[in-house]
């Protein structure tokens, strides 16, 4: 366990210490104790199937575990993990389980098309060195279409860090590669970048390919990059990447903000309680009313905006992505006339798809962030109300604004790590739904994407195949180049069309029912924060003053102790 995780574990216990003085159980903060605890930093190595991925990582490993013969066609993506005992997981398509011996990986590869990815638990030094992080050995790029996109689809939103190969016989980023970068950005996650194989070449040449590479880099992301040269035993260079990559930062980065709401949240119960406290029966009692006011006005929002979520906004939205993948597909169109002729019906298909992917991501992703905004924007709009008492219950003078901020913030994360984490402990311990985890717009994103690009590998086949059976002999590339547009273009559009709108809607309306949810779950905690005040002065003959000192006592040491681990 990194010294982070264990600073964050030991904060949430003291807090938890705190909140029993007073007898307050924040569900919220005990769900992020599994997370901490279970956090998993995946570290997706990709590139060409002849970059040499998995020789790569045998050498950082010292033995050959991972197949370097396998085919396109039976790679899979494998996750490498520590464990006293060694053996293999093969995930299947519905997430259960089927195990495999160690040596048994062969025999794996002949049944591939069976699996979604591997989980390789070996007893090995360098994977316990290295953890948190896990690596992840990904398909070629030049892997069958679904096998390709299934990984793709499993790691997007999971990987925090992404090494990328290329090899020095390849020696340049071509296009398709800067797409699958661009897609990895979208996500907020960074890279490393190899040039493998310069044991083929001078090292003279070798330089030269690294220094055009980060060239190349430079111009299309607008970073600079070191481009680490490895020959056929780069496993030390390996080795020293991943220790360059900090896992100490990349697990602040998942959780800081989130533990920094977390404390606001629990300060303003705090300071309602002591407001509570000291005000009398009938001011209680109408801040109750004005929550409970606020709370009918955000759900009545809530069923306006889902009864028009798809004349509001999915029916724009589909048409605008529709024709952003049209555009694209015919900017690339000279890539896609070269692919076919080069590389045939299965390159193509790959090259359509990727390109259709890309534009989904960036387009899907704008869209929800938009929308998103706006549904924030109506439901805190119902809350104006409530900016004097919850300012004086509070004692915050933007807490309307804060509220906002917060939900914004969350929804637009680029870390789903945590989210994944925490919804499934809420899927498994059956949670209060008021403690549910905002679903950020990557991940919407995601499970927009997946059923699309399914949808796309089993159209293309269809929609090419014609194609390819009139201009297998000729392939003019006069009569590709009006096949394309005419035919190929406008069909997957059509498809895209008839497809999109469905799921695109099912997730507007997941995420109008998610935002709801998260201002019902504040406006609730507060009332019943008062409510539960009110009962007890009722109940008990206490100590009013006695009480006050306590609970702001109790606000004193979790503000100390936030400072000093969370802002220091």
């Amino acid at each position: 366990m990194i010294n982070v995780q264990k600073n964050y574990l030991n904060y949430l216990k003291k807090i938890n210490n705190e909140l029993s003085i007073v007898n307050i159980e924040h569900k919220k903060t005990k769900n992020f104790e599994p997370a901490i605890k279970n956090i998993e930093l995946l570290i997706p190595i990709i590139g060409a199937f002849s970059a040499g991925k998995s020789s790569l990582i045998n050498s950082f490993l010292g033995k050959n575990y991972l197949p370097v013969k396998i085919t396109p066609e039976t790679a899979l993506a494998t996750e490498l993990r520590y464990s006293e005992q060694e053996y293999i997981e093969a995930v299947n398509s519905d997430n259960t389980i089927t195990k495999f011996a160690i040596n048994e990986i062969e025999q794996i590869t002949k049944v591939a098309h069976q699996f979604k990815f591997l989980r390789m638990f070996i007893t090995n030094k360098k994977l316990k060195d290295i953890e948190p992080l896990i690596l992840v050995d990904m398909p070629g790029f030049e892997s069958p279409l679904d096998l390709h996109n299934q990984a793709i689809m499993e790691y997007i939103n999971k990987g925090v860090h992404y090494i990328v190969l290329t090899s020095v016989e390849d020696g340049t980023i071509t296009r398709s590669m800067v797409r699958q970068l661009t897609d990895i950005q979208e996500y907020g996650r960074d890279f490393s970048f190899f040039l493998s194989k310069t044991n083929l070449r001078a090292n003279s040449e070798s330089q030269d390919v690294a220094e055009n590479l980060e060239e190349q880099i430079e111009e299309y992301f607008d970073i600079e990059k070191e481009v680490v040269l490895i020959d056929d035993n780069g496993g030390e260079s390996l080795n020293k990447i991943l220790l360059e990559i900090n896992p100490e930062t990349l697990f602040q980065n998942l959780f800081l903000t989130a533990l920094k709401d977390n404390y606001y949240d629990i300060s303003e119960i705090l300071n309602i309680t002591i407001s509570s406290l000291s005000k009398d029966k009938k001011r209680n009692s109408e801040v109750i009313a004005e929550l409970n006011e606020s709370y009918l006005k955000v759900q009545d929002e809530r069923e306006k905006l889902i009864d028009k979520a798809n004349e509001r906004y999915s029916n724009a939205n589909v048409n605008k992505i529709v024709e952003a993948v049209g555009r694209e597909l015919s900017n690339n169109l000279e890539e896609l006339i070269n692919s076919a002729i080069n590389n045939g019906q299965d390159g193509m298909s790959h090259l359509i798809s990727e390109i259709t992917r890309h534009v989904l991501i960036t387009n899907i992703k704008d869209s929800m962030s938009d929308i998103s905004d706006e549904i924030v924007n109506n439901l805190s709009n119902n809350l104006t109300n409530l900016n004097s008492s919850m300012s004086e219950f509070t004692m915050s003078d933007n807490w309307l604004e804060k509220i906002t901020d917060t939900t914004k913030n969350m929804l637009g994360n680029a870390k789903g790590n945590l989210d994944n984490i925490i919804n499934e402990r809420n899927k498994s311990e059956n949670n209060d739904k008021m403690y549910k985890v905002i679903t950020t717009i990557l991940a919407t994103t995601t499970t927009v994407l997946a059923p699309i690009v399914e949808l796309i590998i089993i159209f293309l086949p269809q929609l090419l195949g014609g194609l390819f059976e009139n201009h297998q002999k000729k392939k003019q590339e006069e009569q590709l180049r009006n096949t394309i547009l005419t035919q190929v273009i406008p069909s997957l559009k059509r498809e895209l069309r008839s497809k999109l709108p469905k799921v695109f809607n099912e997730q507007v309306q997941e995420m109008i029912k998610n935002i709801s949810n998260q201002f019902e779950t504040v406006i609730l905690e507060k009332k019943q924060t008062i409510e539960a005040t009110q009962q007890e002065i009722d109940n008990k003959n206490i100590d009013i003053e006695k009480q006050i000192n306590i609970y702001k006592e109790v606000n004193t040491n979790i503000t100390t102790l936030t400072n000093n681990t969370l802002y220091k």
